[in-house]
């Protein structure tokens, strides 16, 4: 196999200010710092990869500006392969303001979305996203089901990563290998589950285009309808924790995973597998910016995965991996190397596996 991991998604540049506090409406605050990061789900965990000595590959969609330029210059930097990258001319990339705090690392979003078009089903290089043993994704588009219809029938594995859940990911399920979802995704399928659908939040955040949902709804699922997505009522998506975050992710993996993990942020995560059901703790850190800590755990994650560890150690050096990005600003600059990874891991008591993978 040519890489460890490929992934196809969004991928933008992330503004990134770390102020005094985020102020609230009407006042002000003091910029400590600014730096500029390429940000986005699947773009940052291939990153994480290839800074733990793996080969990833990514197929990137970015404008011919200014921004797009920048957004292929920091994965090369990052040795991340992005030939297949397309450059659609007269274009605007996408680029992300990042609010975080000094004080306790809190973070608020603003985005400026670009202009340029969503990737095309015909514009997916089969050879490419085949040439690994895993696809992970962050979006259940028309394209990212095409590209793991033939995953699959290459025989590899396909993971996506969930934020927030909506319908149209059960066009992607009968793919699945790994599912990684975050607490808000666990409760919002179990809402959805008990008859509620998501709300506006969720869709501004997915930036769900009708090409999305018309999927979701040609996938012929039973599990439900697609529907068009109204505001649930105020606590109809209640918050899990803990062991209700397992039962949840015990819930999804009957859709048809082998493996889901929900992560729990600073409280770990938890997994439902053929290994067993179990809970993985965090490392603790103190935190200068959160932002890509997600990310980063499924690229550790599925680095491991490549490289045949078990799935309990591979949950290991992703939660070591994810805090020690935390100690930088941006979603990328502090990721780890592996020896930095594995020498966390080994100086923690929670670790009881073999030194080696």
């Amino acid at each position: 196999m040519e890489f460890d991991v490929a992934g196809l998604g969004f991928c933008c540049l992330d503004d990134l200010l770390l102020l005094s506090e985020i102020p609230p409406p009407e006042g002000r605050a003091t910029i400590i710092r600014r730096e500029q990061h390429g940000g986005g789900m699947v773009a940052t965990a291939m990153v994480a990869v290839a800074r733990l000595g793996g080969r990833a590959g990514f197929v990137a969609k970015v404008g011919d500006d200014a921004i797009g330029a920048a957004i292929l210059d920091e994965f090369r930097r990052y040795g991340v392969d992005v030939s297949r990258a397309i450059v659609q001319r007269d274009r605007r990339s996408h680029l992300t303001v990042v609010l975080v705090s000094q004080e306790n690392g809190a973070r608020s979003f603003l985005s400026q979305r670009g202009n340029v078009a969503v990737l095309a089903e015909d514009e997916v290089p089969r050879d490419y996203v085949t040439r690994a043993p895993i696809l992970h994704l962050s979006d259940a588009g028309p394209a990212a089901v095409q590209a793991a219809r033939w995953v699959k029938e290459a025989g590899h594995a396909v993971c996506f990563d969930g934020t927030h859940f909506h319908p149209s990911v059960f066009a992607l399920v009968p793919y699945l290998d790994y599912l990684i979802v975050s607490r808000f995704f666990a409760a919002e399928f179990v809402a959805h589950q008990a008859g509620r659908d998501v709300g506006r939040a969720v869709r501004d955040f997915a930036a769900l285009s009708p090409a999305t949902t018309n999927a979701a709804a040609g996938a012929g699922t039973s599990t439900a309808p697609v529907t068009a997505p109204v505001d649930h009522p105020a606590g109809s998506a209640p918050e899990l924790k803990g062991e209700r975050l397992l039962e949840a992710a015990e819930r999804l993996r009957g859709l048809g995973p082998s493996a889901v993990v929900v992560t729990e942020g600073e409280r770990g995560s938890w997994c439902a597998s053929p290994e067993g059901s179990f809970h993985t703790p965090a490392y603790p850190v103190h935190p200068i910016d959160t932002t890509g800590a997600g990310d980063v755990f499924h690229g550790a994650l599925l680095f491991a995965q490549a490289r045949g560890w078990s799935l309990r150690r591979s949950l290991r050096l992703a939660s070591a991996v994810a805090s020690l990005k935390c100690r930088a600003l941006g979603g990328r600059a502090g990721i780890p190397t592996l020896g930095e990874a594995l020498a966390l891991m080994e100086g923690s008591e929670g670790d009881t596996g073999q030194r080696q993978p």
